[in-house]
């Protein structure tokens, strides 16, 4: 039975809107609400799943169906639930009333990452509706915690469920979106991310009565070394993944511009400073929270000791948290389908392999030996720039350009386990 494809898009577009009228922000997650959704939508069409909770509330989903050959390495479609939280008096509408304005989806997680759960979600309900068994299994995970690093989510599915999730490819997010640069639309297809580590330095001085200033303070010192962090570039390391992208942008190395300046070396953020207790009180310690970056080759040693030649031996470092980064093999044919899909739907534009310098939850999958790419496709006007959407206050979905990229979307993952997009839609 063949469906509709208009009405696959309607479909798409009420899940998406359902999906960001949930305030899943993470702290605190909640993601209970979407898997909620998510579970009574596949069970409504016989499609069976299993959710498993890393602690009350934070669950996380994943649907199997079986493909006609079961030694063929699955394919799984992923997509976290939990969205960064909001500040409202920065928002001109709702960040969870998924209104519809201008043409877009408005809310928080309507691109990061709401969009692609929405369309694992039609793709896999559709094939259930018109009877189609794919050449390999298809797996749907819809997970918790990626905002806050997947320690409840994706890490844990990997280390304490890897049987549920088996699988060889990975289709996940921060891919496939239109990059306006000059006149060219160039399509960057996430194949590597950097990795995180997460720490916390601090420093001790006398503390004393506030009436009676000095400058040797515990505040004064991490004021200095956040100062010499945020004035000292970390040392290039271009990888030849990077190497590639800027040759295929026609970019120089040594200067690339503000978006990929990040991908050409660890990078240290100083994001929570902490300090003091009561207003008449020179405080004894001071800390920041530094978020480092690393890319592929990289790792919390070799990150440490070049944290250290910048800052000196003064500061303690605790290490909060850390994950590797990833980087996954683009000479495969799930890749070159991917360029090759995109292209032909957008004329004239070019895909390109990339580094996203933030993190997902391809970097633990990986760990099981998946093939990981980041494609969830958009199709984004010069005016609305990817990165500003990500994150940011109004976050939106352009409606034309998400029926763009589910269609994309559908095209690949259909061809991929051996299917045609004109056998299942009409």
């Amino acid at each position: 039975m063949k469906i509709p494809w208009e009405s696959i898009q309607n479909e798409a577009l009420d899940l998406l809107r359902a999906l960001v009228r949930l305030d899943t922000s993470n702290p605190p997650g909640n993601e209970r609400i979407a898997t909620d959704l998510i579970a009574d939508t596949l069970g409504r069409h016989g499609i069976d799943f299993v959710v498993r909770e890393s602690a009350p509330t934070r669950a996380n989903l994943v649907a199997r169906l079986a493909g006609r050959d079961r030694s063929k390495p699955a394919l799984m479609l992923s997509s976290h639930t939990d969205v960064v939280p909001v500040e409202r008096a920065g928002w001109t509408r709702d960040p969870f009333g998924a209104e519809i304005h201008k043409g877009c989806v408005w809310g928080r997680g309507s691109i990061d990452m709401k969009s692609k759960g929405a369309m694992d979600m039609v793709l896999v309900t559709a094939l259930k509706r018109a009877g189609a068994t794919p050449d390999r299994d298809i797996v749907l995970a819809a997970v918790a915690d990626e905002e806050a690093g997947s320690d409840m989510g994706a890490k844990f599915l990997v280390e304490r469920h890897p049987e549920l999730i088996r699988a060889g490819w990975v289709l996940n997010e921060v891919g496939g979106f239109t990059l306006h640069v000059g006149n060219r639309r160039l399509y960057p297809i996430q194949v590597a991310e950097k990795g995180f580590v997460t720490v916390k330095m601090t420093v001790n001085a006398p503390p004393g009565h506030g009436s009676m200033p000095r400058k040797d303070t515990a505040i004064g010192k991490i004021s200095a070394l956040i100062t010499k962090i945020i004035e000292t570039p970390m040392r290039r390391r271009v990888t030849p993944l990077m190497q590639r992208t800027l040759s295929e942008l026609g970019l120089p190395e040594d200067d690339p511009g503000p978006l990929l300046r990040p991908m050409l070396s660890n990078t240290v953020s100083p994001t929570i400073l902490r300090a003091g207790y009561k207003d008449n009180v020179i405080p004894g310690e001071a800390s920041v929270v530094l978020d480092g970056r690393t890319v592929p080759g990289e790792d919390p040693e070799s990150f440490m000791a070049e944290l250290r030649k910048i800052v000196g031996p003064e500061p303690k470092f605790e290490l909060i948290k850390t994950a590797p980064p990833a980087e996954t093999n683009i000479d495969t044919d799930l890749f070159k389908l991917i360029c090759r899909r995109v292209e032909t739907a957008d004329p004239g534009a070019h895909a390109i392999p990339w580094m996203t310098p933030g993190a997902t939850d391809n970097k633990f999958y990986a760990r099981l030996g998946m093939q990981c790419y980041g494609f969830g496709p958009v199709r984004l006007a010069p005016h609305m720039p990817f990165g500003s959407l990500f994150h940011g206050n109004d976050e939106r979905m352009p409606i034309d350009g998400f029926f763009w990229g589910l269609k994309v979307y559908a095209e690949v993952v259909l061809e991929f386990v051996g299917l045609k997009f004109s056998d299942i839609f009409s």
